[in-house]
């Protein structure tokens, strides 16, 4: 297999051309999302719009359906006039509790249609987290995905919902009033549910869709994205219809998308890196392919399928979290040291490339050899490209969290070029991001047009202003006033430095959010809050940052524990650590199985250590104010936490 021809590499240049704009002027012309997709549709009725795989399960044969304009948009506009018929208007909030699959994208078309306002909330929130999210965006309308999460709204009519304590607002119970519901699947467990099928195959229900509100501007609201905070329950943070719009036509203008390409989207919708992706591709000339859902019942995702789809999808261009690409490099160093023929021929080709690379990127000369060996190992390297990213590949965009510097240089190495970039749902999304032709690996990027940026000279925080940024968080008056300044400026809570041609890279995180290598942001006091309620245990630590799964680091109250264990008949040997003995370690797992019962799957803790030394303020380790040094202890027990990732999960 030979190397992809020298036309693959110049197609950018082809793309971005004077014809640009017009695969995309619909964007800027437009004064809502939904204006802008139907102008692309009636004046690309024939374009493809997406392409999703069809199997019944990850080991199936793939059938490929593609949707265009002309064969999605009546489906949308019946889905549009079935929100209309419920009252859904102008300001109107509708959730959608799904993955990522087709009739997301066509549910908040509709949505945008009618001038409502789009919740995502992610599909692997329990019942009570989800419910917050709809208790606070107001949201009585839900599109549901399946049985699983027609459960959470059955269990959520039936019982009432905790309400955090947040802000100015105290905690409370409510009972929600969700009054209509439609299901992307046949449910059960909710017998009222409107099926999305019935309504699209509703003659009664015009295929034109519906007039756009005409007072639906740029500056209206076009979706509530919840973002967790480092305390309390997650913030809504309110997205325009001219945040998102703007964020499409500044990405298309960097060229990073690749327009009349594809790009492969399997993040999650109800994060705002895979949300800028589906609008690039339903309101832009590039186009959206989809992995399989291969479990109608749950909302499961099949990393397994998923892979297999990336590879026979072939798509130009894969947006993703650092995970995805870890776990690929990974793989293949794996299988790289094996000992069939085939695995050292692999091996061989990553060390030549891994060997040969800092000469290549300073462009110096390679000895003869390595040379040979090079060009001779072109069709393995060409062969690693299309059994991992499909044949067609360009570029992967990584973003959610910070991408390992040692894995993008692997995989630059073998002539695969992953470009990292950097934005918040605050920022609506993208601010930075690398090109193919213009990166630096270690950094997030240069900033995207119309996006300025700031240093703290303070304290190092990154400030960002412009038409993408967003201007707060939905009834949270006092946490927009401690994030968005007087003259509009976005504080984004990490540090950061820019260099000399304006590539910015992220230092630090002054905020204490945990980001994960997946993507999700999680709060760990409110984890670390749930091991209150045991007197034995001192201190808790919640660590997951930039891994692909969480731990937790405990300190004993030994006293509370030697009183425990008494009234429960054991004996404690003299001279021995408490937290060597069993019957500790099973008091501990009880309390995590515990918490992890009521965490989403992302925040589960999978493995935990238990510290001889408690956390004070004598060693370091407590604040004045009894606070965590969290760098402090991470940077103390490192050997503690990394033994811990070297557990099998």
């Amino acid at each position: 297999m030979a190397w992809a021809p020298l036309v693959m590499y110049l197609l950018p240049a082809i793309f971005m051309t004077s014809n640009t704009q017009t695969q995309f002027d619909n964007v800027t012309a437009a004064s809502s999302i939904g204006e802008a997709f139907w102008m692309r549709a009636s004046s690309t009725p024939d374009a493809k719009l997406f392409t999703v795989a069809v199997a019944p399960d990850s080991n199936a044969t793939r059938v490929w359906q593609t949707e265009t304009y002309s064969s999605a948009g009546p489906k949308i506009a019946r889905i549009a006039h079935h929100l209309r018929s419920i009252g859904v208007g102008k300001g109107t909030p509708v959730a959608i509790l799904s993955q990522t699959r087709p009739e997301w994208m066509l549910a908040d078309i509709a949505i945008q249609t009618v001038g409502g306002i789009a919740v995502s909330v992610y599909q692997s929130l329990p019942a009570h987290d989800a419910g917050y999210i709809l208790f606070d965006s107001k949201a009585s309308i839900v599109f549901v995905e399946n049985e699983e999460q027609a459960q959470k709204i059955s269990q959520l009519r039936h019982n009432p919902c905790p309400i955090p304590e947040h802000e100015a607002v105290a905690a409370s119970e409510v009972q929600l009033d969700i009054q209509h519901i439609i299901s992307f699947e046949r449910v059960e467990s909710l017998p009222n549910a409107v099926s999305f099928t019935d309504i699209i195959g509703n003659a009664t229900y015009p295929v034109q869709p519906p007039s756009i509100p005409s007072d639906l501007s740029r500056h209206c609201t076009a979706s509530y994205v919840y973002t967790s905070g480092t305390t309390g329950p997650p913030k809504g943070v309110v997205q325009t219809h001219e945040n998102h719009l703007v964020n499409v036509e500044q990405v298309s203008q960097a060229g990073v998308f690749l327009l009349n390409g594809s790009l492969f989207l399997y993040l999650p919708l109800a994060h705002s890196f895979a949300r800028l992706a589906y609008y690039v591709g339903f309101l832009t000339s590039a186009h959206l392919i989809l992995p399989a859902i291969t479990d109608r019942k749950t909302s499961k995702v099949d990393l397994a399928s998923i892979a297999r789809d990336i590879r026979e999808a072939g798509a130009c261009v894969l947006p993703s979290v650092p995970r995805l690409f870890e776990k690929m490099a990974a793989a293949l160093q794996a299988k790289a040291a094996g000992k069939t023929l085939q695995q050292k021929i692999l091996g061989l080709c990553i060390k030549n490339a891994l060997q040969t690379y800092p000469h290549r990127v300073q462009g110096k000369p390679l000895s003869l050899w390595d040379q040979l060996l090079y060009q001779g190992l072109a069709p393995i390297r060409a062969k690693i490209k299309a059994q991992l990213f499909g044949a067609n590949f360009r570029h992967g965009i990584s973003g959610g969290a910070k991408l390992d510097k040692e894995v993008n240089k692997f995989f630059d190495a073998l002539g695969l070029l992953i470009c990292e970039g950097y934005g918040l749902t605050e920022t609506c999304v993208a601010t930075h991001v690398n090109l193919p032709k213009r990166r630096k690996i270690g950094s997030v990027g240069p900033a995207l047009e119309r996006v300025e940026v700031q240093i703290s000279p303070h304290d190092g925080e990154i400030l960002m202003r412009g038409p993408n940024v967003t201007q707060g968080y939905l009834h949270r008056p006092q946490a927009t006033k401690d994030s968005w300044d007087s003259e509009g400026w976005f504080h984004t809570g990490d540090v950061g430095r820019m260099d000399e041609e304006g590539f910015l890279y992220i230092t630090d995180r002054k905020k204490e959010l945990v980001i994960t290598a997946g993507g999700k942001k999680i709060p760990p006091q409110s984890i670390e809050g749930l091991f209150k309620r045991h007197p034995f245990i001192s201190q808790s630590l919640f660590f997951g940052e930039g891994k692909p799964h969480c731990v937790m680091l405990f300190t004993l109250n030994e006293v509370e524990l030697k009183s425990l264990l008494t009234s429960q008949g054991f004996e404690i040997p003299a001279d021995t650590k408490l937290s060597r003995l069993p019957a500790v370690q099973s008091l501990v797992q009880k309390a995590v199985d515990d918490a992890n019962a009521g965490l989403a799957s992302f925040e589960t803790i999978k493995h935990f250590s238990i510290l001889d030394e408690d956390f004070t303020i004598e060693n370091g380790l407590l604040t004045p104010t009894m606070k965590m040094k969290r760098k402090a202890i991470t940077a103390r027990h490192r050997d503690a936490i990394e033994a811990l990732y070297a557990l099998p999960h």
